[in-house]
């Protein structure tokens, strides 16, 4: 008898009643539960009170477990027939001349006419994914390889198919549980070639991890020295061309003119502010210089400082205007 939708409902409400009723779920959320029940029921337009006779009085949770145990798996064998194994087994054997041959493309078609005959036969899959590989059609290798792994989980050469398709395709650390994993099926005697490709994969895991962690911190340190730069790039700027005066006079607070004129520094920043006008009037504009000149011009500010007969004296200097001599008359 077919199941409908409100046979369905009903097979639902009578689970949620039965969860809540053999405390499988907390009584804290017994009336969340309640509610959903109403809901169902008025969606579905079903009477609740008639959930236990739903589905002939199986439980939803029986029937579930009862179409799961007579489910097919999907890696069961197909049954075939001698004649079609034979004729699957004689493709197989041309496909494996034709990759001695390194004729690949014909390996493969020969490998696929034998698993169309005999589709639960793994070393089929198993070669093609080879002949895949040996194309460089790494993807569909892979593809191969884990339908061989599902159809016998135990065949270990199917493993090592899939780490030879993964590292090819750039899949380090996938080719290493490949590898791992087969050599775990071949268990106290490895093969060579398991173990060769199981190395080889982890060395490269290994090498890209270091990079990245290299990597990461060249990033950091360029950013810590652009940062560093763009900081004092700023300083330098805001100041308009200003040498620090507060090292330059060991941070004893504002100069007088007179330690301003007897230090070299100052002397020669000054000299190549006077010959760069664009720095000139940066420093016209700097905050620190015009403190200054409330200290040394008095309450007229820069006027009074450039007013000042102690450096005017010193302008001449950095000017190198020359010195007045007698007349000679």
């Amino acid at each position: 008898m077919a199941v409908t939708n409100k046979d369905l409902a009903l097979a639902i409400i009578n689970f949620l009643n039965s969860s809540v009723s053999n405390k499988t779920i907390d009584e804290e959320f017994s009336e969340s539960v309640d509610v959903a029940i109403d809901c169902i029921a008025d969606a579905f337009s079903v009477n609740k009170d008639q959930a236990s006779s739903a589905l002939g009085g199986k439980s939803l949770l029986e029937i579930v477990n009862g179409a799961a145990s007579t489910a097919s798996p999907s890696t069961k064998a197909v049954d075939v027939d001698e004649e079609a194994k034979a004729k699957a087994n004689a493709l197989k054997g041309e496909g494996n001349k034709a990759m001695a041959l390194k004729d690949f493309d014909t390996a493969i078609a020969k490998y696929s006419e034998a698993i169309a005959l005999d589709p639960s036969n793994v070393v089929f899959l198993s070669n093609r994914a080879a002949a895949y590989s040996s194309s460089s059609q790494h993807a569909k290798a892979v593809e191969d390889a884990k339908a061989a792994i599902a159809l016998d989980s135990k065949f270990s050469k199917a493993y090592s198919r899939l780490g030879l398709a993964e590292y090819a395709l750039g899949n380090a650390k996938g080719a290493m549980d490949a590898y791992k994993n087969g050599l775990e099926v071949e268990g106290s005697a490895p093969s060579d070639a398991m173990k060769r490709g199981y190395e080889t994969a982890k060395k490269r895991v290994e090498e890209e991890l270091e990079s990245s962690i290299s990597e990461g911190d060249s990033v950091a340190t360029a950013k810590s020295t652009a940062d560093a730069s763009g900081s004092s790039a700023s300083a330098s700027a805001a100041a308009g061309g200003l040498p620090d005066l507060s090292s330059m006079f060991g941070g004893g607070g504002m100069p007088s003119l007179s330690d301003m004129m007897n230090n070299p520094q100052v002397m020669q920043a000054a000299q190549n502010l006077m010959s760069n006008p664009e720095a000139m009037q940066g420093l016209m504009n700097n905050p620190m210089l015009r403190q200054m000149a409330q200290g040394l011009g008095g309450g007229s500010g820069l006027e009074g400082l450039m007013n000042n007969p102690a450096l005017q004296d010193m302008a001449k200097q950095f000017m190198g205007e020359p010195e007045k001599k007698p007349d000679s008359a």
